[in-house]
């Protein structure tokens, strides 16, 4: 008898042993502080025993029942059974708000996007080892629910209903203004080496795979057509083999590069800066019209003291932005047509 006692007391440690060790996701932890909430009656050991846990680590989950009740429970968070000390812990809430309220201003967001502004904040921070690299997003995207999802109906469409409001609530801003001091900008890619897809030819023509090589224009003009500034020109690289040996400040554009030749907000604030030094030379105060993009945002060390921003509603690009009234269009076609 004493031997086998013996042997259930050691079946009975090794029981208590392997509940000790068992992990709970994020999501059972919501669970049991749950229904410990709608029972109070309900006994910590009934829950240990349903769980296969320790009491120990029903009273320690109850403990913490505000972070438990705060989880997300479509979150991939919520799947994990245990949690893992997040690299970059800054970057990531930083990006998190960001997302959260570009979804909240109807923004398109793509992985390049959600990887722009993830560098900008760790430049910011004086991250220096953040790469940004593809498995961080994933995993970014995995952590806040985060998924593509194809664009529907036309909830983001333009409110043509009140496009008359806007224009006059813009004719409002602008009456302070002189013509002359009102200005837009609106960057556009320019496939520059993109071949026209129809041509005349006594037969049928085999069609040739495009270029995808792009660069990026911001053009700016007053309302005046009076005053057009020279260009913010983004390409791929720093010296392409045509610009070897040439000083960029003697270009007609300003010059920038990255990798995707796309619009940034660090490239953004630094042709702002310039922008204002050049009006304060001139002592001009003037009015600058922009869409709400996301790169057009504004660093908190950007102070302009004669460049006054004026961000146009979201969604009515194609009906309030000047620049897309034709201006832009016969730009590419000017500069096609010379590139031909």
């Amino acid at each position: 008898m004493p031997k086998v006692t013996h042997n259930n007391n050691k079946n009975n440690n090794n029981n208590e042993s392997s509940r000790k060790r068992k992990a709970l996701t994020a999501a059972q932890k919501n669970e049991i502080c749950l229904k410990k909430m709608s029972n109070p009656l309900l006994k910590q050991k009934e829950l240990a025993h349903e769980y296969d846990v320790s009491e120990g680590m029903i009273s320690d989950i109850i403990k913490a029942k505000e972070r438990w009740l705060s989880v997300d429970l479509n979150s991939h968070q919520a799947g994990l059974k245990r949690e893992r000390k997040l690299p970059f812990i800054t970057i990531e809430e930083a990006l998190a708000l960001w997302v959260e309220n570009a979804i909240q201003a109807g923004l398109e967001i793509s992985d390049g996007i959600l990887k722009i502004k993830a560098l900008e904040f760790a430049f910011l921070c004086n991250e220096e080892n953040f790469k940004g690299s593809t498995g961080w997003i994933d995993n970014f995207k995995k952590r806040h629910n985060l998924k593509q999802y194809s664009i529907h109906g036309e909830a983001a469409s333009a409110p043509l209903q009140d496009l008359e409001i806007m224009r006059e609530n813009l004719r409002e801003i602008l009456k302070d203004y002189d013509p002359k001091d009102i200005f837009n900008c609106d960057e556009t890619g320019l496939y520059w080496k993109t071949r026209p897809t129809r041509t005349i030819s006594n037969g049928p023509v085999a069609g040739r795979k495009q270029s995808k090589d792009r660069v990026t224009i911001l053009v700016t003009c007053n309302a005046t057509g009076t005053e057009k500034m020279k260009p913010l020109f983004i390409h791929k690289y720093e010296n392409p083999r045509v610009l070897r040996g040439i000083n960029k400040n003697t270009l007609p554009v300003n010059y920038y590069w990255n990798s995707k030749s796309w619009m940034q907000v660090s490239i953004w604030n630094d042709y702002l800066k310039k922008l204002d030094a050049q009006m304060r030379v001139l002592g001009r105060n003037i009015l600058l019209l922009i869409d709400n993009a996301p790169t057009h945002a504004l660093h908190e060390n950007t102070h302009l003291t004669n460049v006054k921003i004026e961000f146009l509603p979201p969604n009515t690009t194609a009906h309030l932005q000047p620049c897309d009234q034709g201006i832009i269009n016969s730009l590419k076609v000017i500069l096609l047509f010379y590139h031909l």
